[in-house]
């Protein structure tokens, strides 16, 4: 665990005061009181970045690093005693899991109007900062547009596919492939199937596993994809993970859009329940999903802001990547099911 505090002088609420361009700046202060946030995405220097930030404005921070199991954990620990004041990061359906177990308060922020459509919570317990496309990837130096699939399904449903793609076979802890895997199973649907899915929908998980390859553990599926020699082609990717790739191996990533949209690990902020700081709370979740400052974090990490004003200050990248269609997802229901869907597969799917 990581765990930082930044304290700053009174003096440092004069510096953000002579911005003019920034909605933060000029309608959002922080009164000094330190803020305790808890995050999955505070490793790379985002962290550091966001408190040396949020100091410039009058905010205190101090910033605990937790893995998203780790936060629901920590939270309910402290539930009749909360520690944390605002937590951020994590994806959809970890902050469903909170809010049904009343971890977190509502609040609509100043700018959760701003936020692309089905993002948000409807109940204003949580609202969206960043987007991630989870996309099947290949390298179009190997494989042409013409020659790559239209959908997941094509991997495993059409022969010239098999065999030439990349699962995960090493657990399904992970964020990316469990959105992988709801894309898929939330397409089957069924209230009297098994775990809420169709014997089609378990049909095709079947097949997914049975015609492709497993990924190697420390091995990059891009070490894969760029090579002419290795019979694997395609595999999944998070969209803020292509350009260092690229960079690395010489690619030239494409990816699929499936008819139905991809699903977007979406990236959430929202106040702890019980809270002490809540006035404060509510002005640092203001300033942080603001339309300038996401962008500069989109600028800084390389991210496409759910904050549709910040958009622009993306990268041309992620302003490509925030055109592709979300594909409709219930995701009250996945939170319900996921980790069975998960424990199902590890058990009699995998090989």
């Amino acid at each position: 665990m990581k765990k930082r505090m930044i304290a700053i002088l009174a003096a440092a609420m004069a510096i953000g005061m002579t911005m003019t361009t920034s909605y933060a700046a000029e309608e959002v202060k922080g009164t000094g009181v330190t803020l305790t946030v808890y995050s999955n995405s505070v490793s790379d220097g985002r962290g550091d970045w966001l408190a040396d930030r949020a100091a410039e404005d009058g905010f205190k921070i101090q910033y605990v690093s937790l893995a998203p199991a780790e936060m629901i954990t920590r939270l309910n620990a402290e539930k009749y005693s909360p520690i944390a004041d605002v937590a951020f990061g994590m994806y959809t359906s970890v902050w469903e899991t909170l809010k049904k177990q009343e971890l977190l308060s509502v609040y609509k922020p100043a700018w959760a109007d701003e936020v692309s459509e089905g993002l948000n919570d409807t109940e204003d317990y949580y609202h969206a900062i960043v987007k991630q496309a989870i996309l099947l990837a290949y390298d179009k130096n190997q494989l042409s547009e013409e020659e790559a699939p239209t959908d997941w399904t094509d991997l495993w449903t059409k022969d010239e596919y098999k065999g030439k793609y990349e699962y995960t076979g090493n657990g399904l802890g992970g964020a990316t492939v469990r959105h992988v895997l709801t894309g898929i199973l939330s397409r089957y649907q069924d209230e009297n199937g098994k775990l809420g899915i169709s014997d089609e929908g378990w049909e095709q998980i079947a097949a997914y596993y049975e015609n492709g390859v497993p990924s190697e553990e420390g091995v990059d599926l891009y070490a894969h994809i760029s090579d002419p020699d290795n019979p694997v082609m395609m595999g999944q990717i998070w969209s803020s993970g292509i350009e260092a790739r690229d960079e690395q191996y010489g690619t030239d990533t494409g990816y699929v859009v499936p008819e139905c949209g991809i699903p977007y690990l979406v990236e959430s902020v929202g106040i702890v329940n019980g809270t002490k700081n809540q006035e404060e709370a509510e002005r640092f979740v203001d300033w942080f999903g603001s339309a300038q400052i996401q962008g500069e974090w989109a600028q800084q990490f390389s991210t496409l802001p759910a904050n549709t004003n910040a958009v622009a200050m993306a990268n041309e990248f992620n302003q490509k990547i925030a055109d592709l269609p979300a594909q409709d997802i219930d995701w009250s229901f996945v939170t319900d099911h996921l980790d069975d869907w998960c424990e199902e597969i590890e058990l009699n799917y995998i090989p």
